[in-house]
Order: structure tokens, then C-alpha cells, then sequence
């Protein structure tokens, strides 16, 4: 036990007081004669024990008294060890949630002005020499303030930082906070969550994943203590754009474009008249009105022609509310003037619609086919499998391999690349292929380039059954959403004399999906995702030996969704979260150039183009603001990429007083409002729990049992 006010012990001599003025009124009695006296002593002699045994509890609780209020004057404080830290330097790593809901204002300010203010208040009245980390719960953890000893410096990083506009992952942050706390330079460690706490991050549904960063925490050898601080009050109002389609993922020249928008009232609030604005390229297009009661949602519908080819932009807008990062979602779009298509063929037979690309070019520049003079978007090559090189491949943007029998290992790897680093790739069977070539060199156990194993061909005709029929369906997948509306033709009436069964098995993988089924349950079309690209593969052929498919009105809306879809991801992504990373492809005559990309705030940044095998590649990470990044490259092309907020964070609902106190309880934390209140508890941590409240209670309650007690030995018993 320790005093806060030690010099005040001196009260405690007060307590001789009673004993004193006990001593003096028993030297002041007189002994008086009186002749009746004898009467009386032996009753006396009877109650003497009692008196003084009455006098004595009397005398010790005015003792008590005393004594107790000159102990409660002194401020004594129950501590143990805790004592011998008072003062000690601690190890303060901060998690600071960053994510864009706390860029929400209240009549203090914004969430994240106020989360800085009470760093600062906290950092301020830490022991001298301490080391302080600031942590963030969105975007790249490299990017953390500290660890430093200079609260001035610490002060001055935190200023200039600013708001965030990521999701929080409460999770992942804690997790590596652990790492922080693991390497700390001080015994005394405390670990400190600043947030709004926004029920859509600290859920209970989000338990299980920070639990186990918890035990991270927990297992450090000198574990640090938890306090979670909750900032800022619930703001009611927020529109948010949620989403923004294309129906298209490329476009050509003069192509009309529809752009739908999802757009969601989070608030208890309806918005009369709410003006929802299209934009392209910057310039405002056109405007939508509409009404959104309190957590209603609804979508607009706007339509756009290119005239020029290049990078392009759209943008949905609605000025509504306050926090303005998901009042906006935008979209970067190439416009082709024209899309390379390299077709492999393994029959070239130069008869009229014998070889086996014939149907599939036709439907891929259907203008072209028929000497029209309106012009294809498509153009394509078509090549025998030995020309197959690394050079065709890189220029064109998506590679069709249609009853190719095999390839050489060296073409494989050249395939492999290119679908790596974003191609597309576009598998028919027929009566060439090799498939036990394709299971093992293009399978390679499922690490290979082809989602699915050929199994065997299936002949209807040879099995007396009927021709396969493509499963209707609402359908999912991007190529196929296209065929949902009926008057775009539908796949039904295909009619499949002869496929080619794909084994199913491999479509369990998470990167494999089935975009459509024929009646017998094989698959039809199967999906892989293949580091930055997609490989599509079909069980029939593109001809009209094994189906009447390129006979159907429908083959040539499905051969150029294919090729559009897959030709979407040539590229490195252009649309990404913000956090992610911007790279571009250029070609190798620009290796050790330099270009430049603008971030949304006008600031340039030089990159350096630099040569990975047969291209260049430019890379940008410094995401950490939405909006649009454009790059120009060394040969004055410029590419947009647009950086968008996710809309989780839209719904800006806070725990209330009940569940933040249960968040607390499972994560074993200290639960404060405040940097005075967090103050407060760091105080009696470090120096154990003051003692005088109960004190003065105490002297209190023995002034009533004083008085009491006088009044109950002052009776006159008979």
C-alpha cells in the first residue's frame, strides 16, 4: 500500500483524542457520601462489567473515526507490484481504425480528427522515453507510424496523416499488432483500439477470426494490456453507391454502353428528389432523379457511346450526405478500335466451311465475313499449332485452340505465361485432340492451364440416344448473362450429337466454376481462373461436326461474349479496392523508360518501366485514396485505373452501450470513451486503486453506529 497524500498521515494521532478526553472526565469525578448509597452498590457491582465493555466499543469507535478520515485525507492506494511501474517507460501500440466510416462527422468534428486528438492526449502523459507504434486496421500495415521515442515526431506523422478510406479488418490488424507488441522494448506494454466500433466490423459474426488474432496476443510472452477506446457518435444519414455494372467489359467505337448503378439509403432518413448524376471522362452526360425512403435501395440505368478509342472513364455520382466516399463509384473501360484474336486451328482444310475455325470466324467479324462496310470490333488470325510463338501470343488478346491435337513443351509454357499475366485462352475439342497429351501436359493435376479432364467422347448416334440439349437456366456467369434476356437468342436449341465428357471433379476447386450444364449433367462450359487470367473450356467443337450450335442463331452472340469476357483480362486489372496495386504491361522497347501516373490529388509520380521477360511492367502501391490514377507511358498512351471504396463500410450503424460492453467482455478488454477516462484506468493500472471513497464511507457509517450506540447505553434500563 501506498499514500498519494503520505504528509496527511499525521492525522492519524487524532486518534488519541477520545483517549484523552476518556482519561480527564474519569480524574474529574468527586466521591460524594450518600447515606442510600449502599442500597444501590450491589446493582452496581452487578452492571460495572457491562459499562465498561459499552465504554470501551464507544471508545474505539470514536478512535476509528479519526483515524479512518485521516487515512481517507492521505489518499491510500492498494497496490503490489504495481508500485514499482508508477513511473516505468511503456511499449503503447495503438490500432487506429482508418476506414472510411470514420471520415463520418458529428457535431465534434470527423471520426478520425477526434481519434487523433485523444492519441495526441493519451501519447502526452506518457512516462518520458516511452515507445509509442500508431497501426492501422485498413490498407498496408507497412505503412504504420513508429515504433519511435520522439512524442514531438510521433505528433508531427499523425498530423499529416490522413483519413482513411479502406474497410476495416479488425482481424487481420490485430494480428498484426501481435507482431508489434511481440517485438516491443519494454516490459510494460499496452495495446489500445481506437475506433468507432461500426457494427458491420466488430459483429459478433466477425468473432471467430478476431478471436484467433486474440490468441496471438494472448500467447506473447509478456502479453500487453487491451483497452479498447470507442470514438465519435452515430450518424444517421448516408447514401451510398454500392455498385456500378458494365454491360459490357470491353467496348468498341461508337458501341452503346449501358452503366447500371445500385444505390442504397443506409439511413433513417428519406431522400425526396435524390439527383443521381453520369459522367464520362469528367464531363457530366446526363442525370437521374429518385426517391429512397430509410434503407431502401434502388438502380439507374444510364447508356453511352464512344466515339474515341483509348481509355475511358464513367462515373456515377450522387451528392447526398456528408461523407463523400461512397457517394461516388467509377469505372475505367477501354474502347478498342480493335480486338486481336489468334485462332490455333488443327484443320486447316481450305474447302468452304470445312476447316475448323471457318463457323467461328464468321461469327467473330460477321462484317467482315460478308463484305459489309460497317466493321468488326474482332479481328482475327488463324494460324496452324507449330506457328503458335510467344510473339503471336503477345499480340494478340485472347488465343483459341480449336481441335488442336497437342503442343510442344516449350509452346505450353509460352501458353502458360501469357494466361499468367492476364490472357485468355479458349478450349475446343474434336476429333484430333490427344487427350491423354491434354490430361497430362495441360492438366498437370489440376495446377495446369485446363479446368477439367477430357474423359471420353460421347456419339449419341453410336449409343441410340438423344442429342444433349444446354441446360436452361438463369445464368451467373458473366459471358452467359447475356442469353437471361430471351430476345438475345437462347442456347436451348443447340442440339449435341457429339461431346466431348468433362470430369466434373476438378470443378470443386475454388478456382474452377461451371458456367453451364448440358441434360445429361456433364458440363458444357467450365471456367479456371489462372494467376491474373482465364481459360474457358467447351465439350463440343466449334464446328458443325459434332453440333448444330454454329447453325444457331445464338452461336455468334456466344462466341463473342466468350472472346469479350476473356479479353477483359488481358490486362493487369484496372478497377481495384483501395490498397491494391496499379500495374500496367508495356512493350519491351520501353524497358528502363520512365512514365508517369497523377493520383487524385494531382501529385506525379515517376515510375520506372522495367523488363520481365518479353514485356515491360510498371507498378504503383500507394493506394490508399479512391478515385482516378492515370498513367502516362513512355509512349505517350495514357491508361486510367480507377480505385474504388468498398461499399461494406456504407452502413454506419454502431454498437450501442450493451454490445460494446459484451465486445469488451469477450476480448477481455477495458472498455473507456475517452483519452480522461483512459487516463484514469491507465492510473490505477499503473499505480493500483485509490482506497479513499470507501474510507469516507466507512467514517460515515461509524459516526450513525456512534451515535446510535450512545443512544442505546444511555438508556435507563430497569
Amino acid at each position: 500500500m501506498t499514500f498519494l497524500n503520505a504528509i496527511l498521515l499525521g492525522g492519524v494521532i487524532a486518534g488519541a483524542i477520545p483517549v484523552i478526553i476518556h482519561i480527564i472526565n474519569r480524574n474529574r469525578f468527586r466521591r460524594i457520601r450518600w447515606g442510600a448509597m449502599h442500597l444501590i452498590e450491589q446493582i452496581l457491582r452487578r452492571r460495572r462489567r457491562r459499562l465498561k465493555i459499552e465504554q470501551i466499543i464507544l471508545l474505539l469507535v470514536r478512535i476509528a473515526i479519526p483515524v479512518l478520515l485521516a487515512l481517507c485525507m492521505a489518499r491510500p492506494v492498494l497496490t503490489g507490484i504495481e508500485a514499482l511501474r508508477g513511473k516505468a517507460k511503456t511499449s503503447l501500440v495503438v490500432l487506429l481504425d482508418n476506414s472510411y466510416s470514420m471520415n463520418a462527422f458529428s457535431a465534434a468534428g470527423s471520426h478520425f480528427a477526434q481519434a487523433k486528438t485523444q492519441i495526441n492526449t493519451i501519447v502526452n502523459a506518457l512516462p518520458k522515453g516511452s515507445e509509442v507504434t500508431v497501426a492501422w486496421m485498413s490498407g498496408r500495415a507497412s505503412s504504420q507510424l513508429g515504433p519511435t521515442f520522439d512524442k514531438a515526431r510521433l505528433r508531427g506523422m499523425l498530423a499529416a496523416k490522413k483519413q482513411g478510406f479502406g474497410a476495416a479488418d479488425s482481424a487481420a490488424a490485430i494480428e498484426t499488432a501481435a507482431g508489434i507488441c511481440s517485438n516491443a522494448n519494454y516490459i510494460d506494454r499496452e495495446l489500445l483500439i481506437i475506433s468507432d466500433f461500426q457494427k458491420i466490423t466488430w459483429h459478433s459474426d466477425t468473432a471467430e477470426p478476431r478471436q484467433r488474432a486474440l490468441e496471438l496476443v494472448r500467447n506473447i510472452p509478456i502479453p500487453p494490456r487491451l483497452t479498447l477506446l470507442r470514438i465519435g457518435k452515430e450518424v444517421t444519414d448516408n447514401i451510398a453507391v454500392e455498385s456500378l455494372d458494365v454491360s459490357r467489359p470491353i467496348i468498341g467505337v461508337a458501341q452503346n454502353l449501358r452503366v447500371r448503378a445500385a444505390i442504397k439509403n443506409h439511413g433513417k432518413t428519406t431522400f425526396d428528389g435524390l439527383r443521381i448524376h453520369f459522367r464520362v471522362d469528367g464531363k457530366n452526360r446526363s442525370a437521374s432523379q429518385m426517391t429512397l425512403g430509410a434503407g431502401e435501395s434502388g438502380q439507374v440505368v444510364f447508356s453511352h457511346a464512344f466515339e474515341t478509342p483509348g481509355s475511358h472513364v464513367v462515373e456515377i455520382f450522387a451528392d447526398a450526405d456528408p461523407l463523400k466516399a461512397d457517394n461516388v463509384k467509377r469505372f475505367s473501360i477501354p474502347v478498342w478500335d480493335k480486338l486481336p484474336v489468334l485462332l490455333v486451328s488443327g484443320d486447316t482444310n481450305p474447302a468452304p466451311l470445312q476447316a475448323e475455325t471457318a463457323f467461328l470466324q464468321i461469327a467473330l467479324q460477321p462484317f467482315t465475313s460478308a463484305r459489309a462496310t460497317l466493321s468488326d470490333l474482332i479481328t482475327t488470325r488463324v494460324v496452324t499449332p507449330e506457328k503458335l510463338t510467344a510473339k503471336e501470343l503477345m499480340e494478340n488478346r485472347v488465343v483459341v485452340l480449336a481441335n488442336v491435337p497437342q503442343l510442344a513443351d516449350l509452346q505450353v509454357n509460352c501458353l502458360d505465361d501469357y494466361v499468367r499475366r492476364g490472357g485468355g485462352l479458349l478450349v475446343f475439342p474434336g476429333d484430333r485432340i490427344n487427350r491423354d497429351w491434354y490430361n497430362s501436359k495441360m492438366l498437370a493435376s489440376g495446377a495446369g492451364l485446363l479446368p477439367c479432364r477430357f474423359v471420353q467422347i460421347i456419339n449419341s448416334d453410336a449409343a441410340n440416344s438423344q442429342p444433349a440439349l444446354i441446360v436452361a437456366q438463369h445464368y451467373d456467369h458473366q459471358a452467359l448473362e447475356f442469353f437471361n434476356d430471351p430476345r438475345n437468342g437462347t442456347l436451348q436449341d443447340a442440339k449435341l450429337q457429339t461431346w466431348c465428357k468433362l470430369a466434373a471433379a476438378q470443378s470443386s476447386l475454388p478456382d474452377i466454376s461451371i458456367a453451364a450444364h448440358l441434360d445429361t449433367a456433364d458440363p458444357f462450359l467450365v471456367e479456371k481462373q489462372f494467376g491474373k487470367g482465364r481459360v474457358i473450356q467447351c465439350c463440343t467443337a466449334c464446328d458443325d461436326d459434332w453440333s448444330n450450335l454454329p447453325a444457331r442463331p445464338a452461336y455468334l452472340p456466344l462466341m463473342q461474349q466468350l472472346v469479350a469476357y476473356l479479353a477483359s483480362t488481358v490486362y493487369p486489372p484496372r478497377n481495384v479496392s483501395v490498397g491494391q496495386q496499379l500495374a500496367a504491361l508495356l512493350g519491351p522497347e520501353n524497358a528502363d523508360k520512365t512514365a508517369v501516373i497523377t493520383d487524385p490529388e494531382g501529385k506525379r509520380h515517376e515510375l520506372k518501366a522495367v523488363l520481365k521477360d518479353d514485356h515491360c511492367l510498371v507498378e504503383f502501391a500507394d493506394t490508399e485514396l479512391p478515385g482516378l490514377y492515370a498513367l502516362e507511358t513512355p509512349d505517350n498512351e495514357t491508361i486510367h485505373f480507377v480505385v474504388n471504396t468498398s461499399s461494406k463500410e456504407s452502413d454506419l450503424k454502431l454498437l450501442d452501450d450493451a454490445e460494446f460492453a459484451e465486445l469488451a467482455q469477450q476480448m477481455q478488454a477495458e472498455a473507456v470513451s475517452s483519452a480522461e477516462q483512459y487516463l484514469q484506468l491507465d492510473k490505477r493500472r499503473r499505480f493500483g486503486r485509490e482506497m479513499w471513497k470507501s474510507l469516507l464511507a466507512a467514517v460515515l457509517v461509524l459516526c450513525l453506529i456512534e451515535i446510535l450506540l450512545q443512544q442505546r447505553f444511555g438508556m435507563i434500563k430497569k
